[in-house]
C-alpha cells in the first residue's frame, strides 16, 4: 500500500468526513471561490448579491480548522441575527458546511463550534467589537463587511490586532490569516482597504453564479441593468464615492473672490449639537462633535440662493457650547457700506452696514432642547428643528433638490481657481460623500447641512420667481472683509475669531 493509501485507511471518521466535504467542495466550487493555502495575508472577495461569498468564507473555515488541528478560527458577522441565522445556521453556514462527524460540540449562546480535531471557531457580531480585543486566533472570516456600519474600521482594527497567532508545522509556521467577504457599497475606508499592500483581491459578479439561482431572481435584476445599484449589486463593483453620494459636489457653486459678496437678505445659523452635555463615544472616548453652518439667504438671478458664510465642528462641553452660540449669534456677515442716498448738493452720504444672524436652528432633542432653553433665559430665540422620524439619509434626500437646482453657493478660494475656500472642505468631505450609515466617519455636518437646506427651502424656495432684485448698483466694488466674524483679538478658546481663510 501506498503511504497515502495507508493513512487513508487508519484515517479516523472525522479525517473521511472532512476529506468528503472538501472533495464535494472543490468539485462545485468555481476557482474563484477556492482560496490559495498560502501566499497572503489578508484577502477581499468583492462580488455581487448571490456570487455565493456566505460558502466560500464558510467552506474556507471548515478548510483552516480541518487543516490544522487545535487551530483557533474567528468569525465576524454584522450583527447577531446575522451570525446566527446566516453565518452559523444558513443554508451556506458554518453548521452545514461542516460535516456533523466534525463536530465536538455547538455552544448556540457563545456561537462556538469545537471540533474533534481541537480546532475552535467562535463567532463575533460587529455590533460589540470590543469583545475581539482580548480573544486571539490564527484565522479570521469577516462577513459582508460593507454591512458592518460606524463600527467597520474599529471592528477590522481589532480584527487586524486579534489575528496573530503562527500555527507551528514542521516546516515553516503557519501565518495568520483574514478573509472579508462583502457586496461593495461607496466606503471610503472600503476603498483604502482594496488599497493595502498584499492584498488579495477576488472579484465576482452575480451572474456567474446564474445556474443556482431563481430565473424569476435573474430576470428582476435584469430589469436594473443600467443603473448604480446594478453596478453595485449584481456586479460586484466599488462605486466612486462622490459619484454615490446624495448631494453631488459639482451641484454646489462658486462664488467668485474677486465678485463683491451679494447683499444677504437673511442670515441663519443652522447647529446639530452633541446628543447629551458630555456625550461620548464609550469605545473610542472621545466627545460626540457639535457641528455648525452660517448661511446667508440673497437674491441672484431671479431667485433665491443661500451661500455658505462659515462652518465648523467641535468637541464642546455643554458650558462651552451656550458660549461659542453666544458668539455665533452677534457675528457679523458681509460686511459692507452702501449708498444711503445721494444729494444734489454736498458730499454722498453712507452708512456703515453689519448683519448679524437673524436666526438659530437648533434640533429639537438631547442636548439641543436645554441649549434652545438656557439661550431663550438670555434674550436668544432660536427655532426648533424637528426631523420626525426621519434619519440622516431621509433628511439629505428631502433637500437634494436645492443642491441639485444650483441654489446652494460656495465663496471661492483666493489662493486655489476654481475651488471652495479652505475652511469649507470639512464640511463637504462629510456632505458630499454621505450616503448611508458608516459612509463617513464623522456625519455630524449632515445633519447641520440637511436642517438648514430644509428651511431654506420651506421658506424661500417656492417664493416664486423674484419680480423685483437689488439693483447691480447696490453692490460696492469694494473689500467685503471676511465673511466670517470681525476679529477683535482672541475669544474664549484662544483662536482668532476669525475662521481661518485660506
Amino acid at each position: 500500500m501506498t503511504n497515502i493509501a495507508r493513512r487513508l485507511a487508519s484515517a479516523n471518521a472525522h479525517e473521511i468526513a472532512f476529506l468528503n466535504a472538501e472533495r464535494e467542495w472543490l468539485h462545485e466550487a468555481r476557482p474563484k471561490q477556492v482560496l490559495p493555502l498560502t501566499g497572503w495575508s489578508l484577502a477581499l472577495a468583492q462580488s455581487g448579491r448571490g456570487f455565493g461569498k456566505t460558502q466560500m468564507g464558510a467552506s474556507w473555515i471548515r478548510r483552516q480548522a480541518g487543516l490544522y488541528p487545535g487551530c483557533i478560527c474567528h468569525v465576524v458577522a454584522p450583527t447577531y441575527t446575522d451570525l446566527r441565522g446566516v453565518v452559523f445556521g444558513g443554508k451556506s453556514g458554518l453548521l452545514n458546511v461542516i460535516p456533523a462527524p466534525m463536530i465536538k460540540r455547538v455552544n448556540n449562546s457563545l456561537f462556538e463550534i469545537e471540533l474533534i480535531n481541537g480546532s475552535l471557531i467562535r463567532g463575533f457580531s460587529a455590533e460589540s467589537s470590543d469583545r475581539l480585543r482580548g480573544p486571539q486566533c490564527h484565522f479570521c472570516w469577516g462577513d459582508e463587511l460593507a454591512a458592518w456600519g460606524n463600527t467597520a474600521e474599529e471592528t477590522m482594527t481589532n480584527i487586524d490586532m486579534s489575528t496573530r497567532l503562527t500555527y507551528p508545522s514542521r516546516g515553516r509556521a503557519i501565518q495568520p490569516q483574514r478573509f472579508y467577504t462583502t457586496t461593495p457599497r461607496p466606503l471610503e475606508w472600503l476603498k483604502d482597504l482594496r488599497s493595502r499592500p498584499g492584498i488579495l483581491l477576488i472579484h465576482g459578479t452575480t451572474m456567474e453564479n446564474k445556474k443556482n439561482l431563481a430565473e424569476s431572481f435573474i430576470e428582476e435584476l435584469k430589469q436594473l441593468e443600467g443603473t448604480q445599484i446594478y453596478r453595485q449589486e449584481v456586479l460586484g463593483e466599488l462605486l466612486d464615492i462622490g459619484e454615490a453620494a446624495i448631494i453631488k459636489r459639482s451641484w454646489l457653486k462658486l462664488w467668485p473672490h474677486k465678485r463683491p459678496l451679494p447683499w444677504f437678505d437673511f442670515v441663519f445659523v443652522s447647529t446639530d449639537t452633541a446628543f447629551t452635555e458630555k456625550t461620548f463615544n464609550k469605545k473610542s472616548y472621545e466627545a460626540d462633535y457639535t457641528a455648525t453652518t452660517v448661511w446667508g439667504v440673497f437674491a441672484f438671478e431671479k431667485r433665491w440662493n443661500m451661500m455658505l458664510l462659515e462652518c465648523w465642528h467641535e468637541q464642546l462641553g455643554f458650558p462651552e457650547l451656550i458660549s461659542r452660540m453666544r458668539r455665533e449669534m452677534k457675528a457679523t456677515y458681509g460686511q459692507r457700506d452702501n449708498l444711503i442716498f445721494k444729494p444734489q448738493v454736498g458730499p454722498s452720504q453712507y452708512q456703515r452696514q453689519t448683519k448679524h444672524p437673524d436666526l438659530l436652528i437648533v434640533e429639537d432633542r438631547g442636548s439641543g432642547i436645554s441649549l434652545r432653553q438656557s439661550l431663550s433665559n438670555e434674550g436668544i430665540d432660536s427655532w426648533p428643528y424637528n426631523p420626525g422620524h426621519a434619519d440622516k439619509l431621509s433628511r439629505l434626500h428631502a433637500v437634494s433638490h436645492v443642491a441639485a437646482a444650483g441654489r446652494i453657493w460656495l465663496p471661492e478660494s483666493s489662493n486655489v481657481p476654481h475651488e471652495p475656500r479652505s475652511w469649507a472642505e470639512p464640511m463637504l468631505d462629510e456632505v458630499c460623500v454621505y450616503s448611508g450609515p458608516g459612509t463617513t466617519k464623522h456625519d455630524d455636518f449632515v445633519d447641520s447641512f440637511s436642517q438648514g437646506t430644509r428651511y431654506f427651502a420651506d421658506r424661500w424656495l417656492n417664493a416664486g420667481v423674484m419680480t423685483q432684485i437689488k439693483p447691480d448698483s447696490l453692490e460696492v466694488d469694494v473689500d467685503m472683509g471676511p465673511l466670517g466674524p470681525e476679529s477683535s483679538g482672541l475669544d474664549e478658546y484662544g483662536r482668532e475669531v476669525v475662521p481661518a481663510y485660506d
